[in-house]
């Protein structure tokens, strides 16, 4: 696609925003929280007040950055619909689309002009790159984010890649765990195919989540108004006319033990989120087990990455060989906006200086456990 002149258009009616994504054509490109579906229900249950910054060629889209409106003090800032549940964020593209900084920086005068109340822009936790394509947000002033992400290159070989990690060791503790969940009742790995299962699913996901973020002092980002029917909303539309987004589960004895939650982008599989529950079987590890089972499954198929998306672990170390950056861009709309900039980037450095050095990072993480965790 040659590069010409664009014109930017700033859409906020919901009908009219959702639609927008079939223009770009059926092998556009966009992280799996920048696609129709995720900020179609975001807008819907969360927020009310999200647009689309398209890029327009003739009479077609080319390029979109889907936003939600929200407020932090005195500053109103347009992010990815999503809050922290978007993240390995990628804007929408259409297939050859080529989008300069011009046009970028065409696209913000654009919103500005439209929503002048915007002090800043700030997208945060995005990939540099997704299927060879480079993220075209990445010209502007952008940051290294603290949190990394962690993947494994399938190579359509299981054994390729259990050879990498210690293989005899995960191989005989799969087995053992088989052993118990056999003798505790029997077990099986189940894929939502259903509404039903996927509201079961979640809910199963949500009473473990809470009560492991209370454990360790974190707070629950699925509390807020409206979030956790987002993503009944979402899986359940998924689970029947698309397949972005996945739900699986460990099942032991008829009890879901461990759920997953799963995104898709074009090549790759990203892992969103992972319940456990805490039971007499928690010592039989059902979290790894159903990674086992999954990163198996994952390797019949074409795809070539399974992300562990954002965050740095001790079980995702165990299986990856790919490390990669995420990244934040920030657009200052008015001075308001420049000056909480500043404010995130300090923060943003100090953050990253902390993880970055393991025995700081486990310091913190101890302290917030009991300062705010439950005992």
């Amino acid at each position: 696609m040659s590069i010409t002149s664009r014109q930017a258009k700033i859409i906020a009616n919901p009908l009219e925003a959702k639609a927008m994504w079939s223009g770009l054509g059926e092998d556009f490109l966009a992280g799996p929280a920048q696609t129709a579906n995720w900020f179609s229900f975001w807008q819907s249950c969360v927020n009310a007040d999200c647009l689309i910054a398209a890029l327009y060629e003739a009479d077609r889209p080319v390029f979109l950055l889907p936003l939600e409106i929200v407020k932090k003090g005195p500053v109103r800032i347009a992010a990815f619909p999503g809050g922290p549940h978007a993240n390995c964020n990628f804007p929408a593209l259409s297939p050859g689309a080529q989008i300069s900084a011009a046009d970028l920086n065409g696209l913000f005068e654009a919103l500005h002009k439209a929503r002048p109340d915007i002090d800043l822009v700030s997208l945060a936790r995005q990939l540099g790159e997704l299927d060879g394509k480079a993220n075209p947000l990445m010209q502007l002033p952008s940051r290294e984010n603290a949190n990394i992400s962690l993947g494994i290159t399938l190579d359509r070989n299981f054994e390729t890649v259990m050879s990498r990690h210690n293989s005899k060791r995960k191989k005989k503790k799969h087995r053992q765990n088989t052993r118990r969940f056999e003798d505790a009742g029997g077990y099986r790995i189940v894929t939502a195919t259903t509404p039903v299962e996927t509201n079961a699913m979640l809910e199963n996901y949500f009473e473990c989540k809470a009560m492991r973020l209370a454990k360790a002092g974190i707070k629950n980002t699925y509390e807020p108004a409206g979030t956790m029917d987002f993503f009944r909303q979402l899986f359940a539309h998924e689970v029947q006319s698309a397949t972005r987004f996945q739900l699986k589960a460990l099942e032991v004895a008829g009890q879901y033990r461990a759920v997953l939650g799963k995104s898709y982008a074009r090549n790759q599989t990203f892992i969103d989120f992972i319940g456990i529950t805490e039971d007499e079987l928690v010592s039989a590890s059902p979290g790894e087990f159903l990674f086992f089972e999954d990163i198996q499954d994952s390797c019949k198929t074409d795809l070539a990455i399974y992300s562990f998306g954002i965050g740095d672990e001790p079980y995702k170390r165990s299986w990856s060989d790919i490390e990669v950056p995420s990244f934040d861009t920030e657009v200052s709309l008015t001075v308001k906006g420049r000056i909480f900039a500043g404010y995130l980037s300090a923060r943003g450095k100090l953050v990253h200086s902390i993880k970055k050095n393991e025995t700081v990072w486990a310091v913190v993480k101890k302290a917030r456990s009991r300062l705010f965790g439950k005992r």
